[in-house]
Protein backbone atom coordinates (compact mmCIF):
# COMPACT_ATOMS: atom_id res chain seq x y z
CA UNK A 1 0.00 0.00 0.00
CA UNK A 2 1.37 3.66 -0.97
CA UNK A 3 2.42 5.64 2.29
CA UNK A 4 1.13 9.30 1.97
CA UNK A 5 2.77 12.49 3.78
CA UNK A 6 0.33 14.86 5.24
CA UNK A 7 1.08 18.87 6.62
CA UNK A 8 -1.40 20.21 9.04
CA UNK A 9 -2.36 23.87 7.87
CA UNK A 10 -3.13 24.49 11.48
CA UNK A 11 -0.69 23.77 13.91
CA UNK A 12 2.11 22.81 10.92
CA UNK A 13 2.78 19.17 12.02
CA UNK A 14 3.57 16.64 9.45
CA UNK A 15 3.00 12.92 9.45
CA UNK A 16 2.56 10.03 7.19
CA UNK A 17 -0.69 7.65 6.72
CA UNK A 18 -0.31 3.79 4.72
CA UNK A 19 -3.60 4.41 2.73
CA UNK A 20 -5.52 1.50 0.56
CA UNK A 21 -6.27 3.43 -3.41
CA UNK A 22 -9.60 3.59 -2.42
CA UNK A 23 -8.93 5.65 0.84
CA UNK A 24 -6.79 8.32 -1.00
CA UNK A 25 -9.22 11.39 -1.30
CA UNK A 26 -10.61 10.69 2.56
CA UNK A 27 -9.79 13.23 4.73
CA UNK A 28 -7.13 12.46 7.39
CA UNK A 29 -7.12 14.51 10.45
CA UNK A 30 -3.98 15.83 12.15
CA UNK A 31 -2.83 13.53 15.20
CA UNK A 32 -2.28 16.32 17.16
CA UNK A 33 -5.12 19.00 16.81
CA UNK A 34 -7.63 17.28 14.67
CA UNK A 35 -7.99 19.65 11.86
CA UNK A 36 -8.14 18.20 7.93
CA UNK A 37 -4.50 17.69 6.47
CA UNK A 38 -3.26 18.74 3.77
CA UNK A 39 -1.50 15.46 1.20
CA UNK A 40 2.18 17.00 0.11
CA UNK A 41 3.60 15.67 -2.75
CA UNK A 42 6.38 13.63 -2.46
CA UNK A 43 9.23 11.60 -4.16
CA UNK A 44 8.34 7.88 -4.25
CA UNK A 45 10.23 5.23 -2.63
CA UNK A 46 12.46 3.09 -4.97
CA UNK A 47 13.64 0.05 -3.86
CA UNK A 48 17.58 -0.17 -4.83
CA UNK A 49 19.49 -3.31 -6.25
CA UNK A 50 20.81 -5.92 -4.18
CA UNK A 51 24.52 -5.86 -4.63
CA UNK A 52 26.86 -8.42 -6.46
CA UNK A 53 27.69 -11.32 -3.54
CA UNK A 54 29.40 -14.71 -3.87
CA UNK A 55 27.21 -17.48 -3.01
CA UNK A 56 27.88 -19.46 -0.24
CA UNK A 57 27.11 -22.58 -1.09
CA UNK A 58 28.57 -22.76 -4.94
CA UNK A 59 31.15 -19.93 -5.02
CA UNK A 60 29.43 -18.32 -7.28
CA UNK A 61 28.83 -14.31 -7.97
CA UNK A 62 25.25 -13.50 -7.45
CA UNK A 63 23.83 -10.56 -9.27
CA UNK A 64 20.70 -8.78 -8.57
CA UNK A 65 17.52 -9.04 -7.15
CA UNK A 66 16.04 -11.48 -9.31
CA UNK A 67 19.35 -13.65 -9.27
CA UNK A 68 19.23 -13.80 -5.88
CA UNK A 69 15.71 -14.73 -5.60
CA UNK A 70 16.46 -17.51 -8.39
CA UNK A 71 19.52 -18.51 -6.35
CA UNK A 72 17.55 -19.16 -2.78
CA UNK A 73 15.43 -21.17 -4.83
CA UNK A 74 17.75 -23.12 -6.22
CA UNK A 75 19.16 -24.23 -2.99
CA UNK A 76 16.59 -24.45 -0.88
CA UNK A 77 17.30 -21.56 0.86
CA UNK A 78 15.41 -18.97 2.31
CA UNK A 79 15.75 -15.17 3.35
CA UNK A 80 16.65 -14.91 6.97
CA UNK A 81 14.47 -13.36 9.48
CA UNK A 82 15.24 -9.96 11.08
CA UNK A 83 17.76 -11.00 14.52
CA UNK A 84 17.73 -14.64 13.28
CA UNK A 85 21.46 -14.64 12.28
CA UNK A 86 21.57 -13.60 16.20
CA UNK A 87 19.72 -15.71 17.24
CA UNK A 88 21.88 -18.91 15.74
CA UNK A 89 25.12 -17.80 16.89
CA UNK A 90 23.47 -17.47 20.62
CA UNK A 91 22.16 -20.66 20.49
CA UNK A 92 25.21 -22.26 19.17
CA UNK A 93 27.07 -20.57 21.77
CA UNK A 94 24.93 -21.94 24.10
CA UNK A 95 25.45 -25.22 22.45
CA UNK A 96 29.27 -25.18 22.80
CA UNK A 97 29.23 -23.95 26.45
CA UNK A 98 26.98 -27.18 27.32
CA UNK A 99 29.31 -29.87 25.74
CA UNK A 100 32.16 -27.72 27.30
CA UNK A 101 30.94 -28.19 31.00
CA UNK A 102 29.83 -31.72 29.46
CA UNK A 103 33.43 -32.55 28.67
CA UNK A 104 34.69 -30.96 31.93
CA UNK A 105 31.98 -33.35 34.32
CA UNK A 106 33.40 -35.98 32.13
CA UNK A 107 36.97 -35.73 32.44
CA UNK A 108 36.74 -34.99 36.28
CA UNK A 109 34.98 -38.41 37.04
CA UNK A 110 37.26 -40.16 35.00
CA UNK A 111 40.00 -38.67 36.92
CA UNK A 112 38.17 -39.34 39.81
CA UNK A 113 38.23 -42.95 38.83
CA UNK A 114 41.43 -43.81 38.16
CA UNK A 115 44.26 -45.38 40.06
CA UNK A 116 46.62 -43.13 42.33
CA UNK A 117 49.48 -44.87 40.06
CA UNK A 118 47.76 -43.75 36.60
CA UNK A 119 47.15 -40.29 37.76
CA UNK A 120 50.94 -40.12 38.49
CA UNK A 121 51.95 -41.25 34.94
CA UNK A 122 49.33 -38.64 33.55
CA UNK A 123 51.02 -35.93 34.90
CA UNK A 124 54.54 -36.64 34.50
CA UNK A 125 53.78 -37.24 31.15
CA UNK A 126 51.60 -33.99 30.73
CA UNK A 127 54.92 -32.13 32.53
CA UNK A 128 57.39 -34.06 29.93
CA UNK A 129 55.24 -32.31 27.17
CA UNK A 130 52.84 -34.51 26.26
CA UNK A 131 49.77 -32.45 23.86
CA UNK A 132 46.26 -33.49 24.27
CA UNK A 133 43.42 -32.73 21.81
CA UNK A 134 39.70 -33.19 21.95
CA UNK A 135 38.11 -34.50 18.67
CA UNK A 136 34.72 -34.29 17.85
CA UNK A 137 33.20 -37.53 16.18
Amino acid sequence: MPTYIFKCPACGVGFERILRLAEYDSPQQCPECAAVAERQICAPAVRGDYPPYECPVTGRIIEGRRAHEENLKRHGCRVLEPGETSEASRRLRAEDAALEASLDATTESLLASMPTRKLEQLSAELQAGADITIERK
